[in-house]
C-alpha cells in the first residue's frame, strides 16, 4: 500500500488517517473480483488532503487529478456522485487522464464517495479490461468508506474535546496563579483586589509579557523584590482613573 499524504491545514489526530486509509483502500478493491487497484482520496472539514494507494501508478494518477482537477476521483469528489468509465479508450472525459491511464495498462475504473460533517472519502477502483462496478459492489465500498470517516470524525471529536480540556486546564491554573499574584501585591501594598490587578497589568504591559507570566514570577519571588517599582506602578494605576 502506498500512503501519500499532502497537509494542507494540520487537523487534530491526522497521524490516524493514513492507516485507516490503507486498510480502506485495500478493503475496496477486495469488493469485486476484477477490481485489480484501488486509491482513496480524503478531504477534512479543515481543508486537509490524504491519499492512499495500492500501487504506485495509482498513486501517480490521484496526484494528476488533485493538479488538474480532472477524472474520476476529482468529479466524484465535486459531485458526489459515483462516476465510473466502464472502458477508458472510448472515454471522452479527462483527457489528460484518459491517456495517463491507459499508458500503465488500465482499462476502466469507477470513483464512490461519500461525505459526512465536511469530510468527503473517494475511493477509485481500477481495472485492466473494461468493466463496470456492480451497483451491490458499489454499497459495499460505500459502507467501508462511510465507516472510516464515521471513525475519522470520531477520532477528531474525542481530539477536539481533549483539546478544549487542556485549554481549560491551562486556564483554571493562570487565573489561579492571577489571582494568587494579586493577593501578594495587595498584601504588599495595602490595596484593594482591583489596584492589585491593575498593577499586575500594566507590568505586563510594560514588560511586554503575558499577565500570567507576570503573576507567575512574582509568586515564586513571594513579593520580596520590587515593593518600590509595584508601589510606583500603584501610583500611576490610581492616578489614571
Amino acid at each position: 500500500m502506498v500512503v501519500v499524504t499532502r497537509r494542507v491545514d494540520v487537523a487534530p489526530g491526522a497521524a490516524a488517517v493514513a492507516p485507516l486509509l490503507a486498510r480502506l483502500g485495500g478493503h475496496a478493491m477486495r469488493c469485486s473480483n476484477t477490481c485489480r487497484g484501488a486509491a482513496v482520496f480524503l478531504r477534512l472539514a479543515g481543508g486537509e488532503a490524504h491519499g492512499a494507494a495500492t500501487h504506485p501508478d495509482l498513486a501517480v494518477l490521484a496526484a494528476l487529478q488533485e493538479e488538474t482537477g480532472e477524472g474520476p476521483c476529482a468529479e466524484a469528489t465535486r459531485s458526489l456522485r459515483t462516476v465510473a468509465a466502464p472502458d477508458l479508450v472510448t472515454e471522452a472525459r479527462w483527457p489528460g487522464f484518459r491517456v495517463a491511464a491507459l499508458e500503465r495498462g488500465l482499462r476502466s475504473c469507477a470513483a464512490v464517495p461519500v461525505t459526512a460533517e465536511g469530510v468527503t472519502a473517494t475511493v477509485t477502483l481500477y481495472a485492466f479490461r473494461p468493466w463496470r462496478l456492480a451497483a451491490a459492489d458499489a454499497e459495499v465500498v460505500r459502507g467501508s468508506a462511510a465507516r472510516v470517516v464515521a471513525e475519522l470524525l470520531c477520532d477528531g471529536a474525542c481530539a477536539g474535546a481533549e483539546a478544549e480540556a487542556e485549554q481549560l486546564r491551562t486556564a483554571m491554573v493562570s487565573r489561579a496563579v492571577i489571582d494568587q499574584a494579586r493577593g501578594i501585591v495587595m498584601h504588599m501594598l495595602d490595596c484593594d483586589a482591583q489596584d492589585a490587578f491593575g498593577v499586575l497589568r500594566v507590568l505586563s504591559q510594560r514588560t511586554n509579557r503575558k499577565l500570567n507570566a507576570v503573576a507567575a514570577q512574582l509568586v515564586r519571588g513571594r513579593g520580596r523584590d520590587g515593593v518600590r517599582e509595584l508601589r510606583r506602578l500603584l501610583d500611576e494605576v490610581r492616578a489614571g482613573r
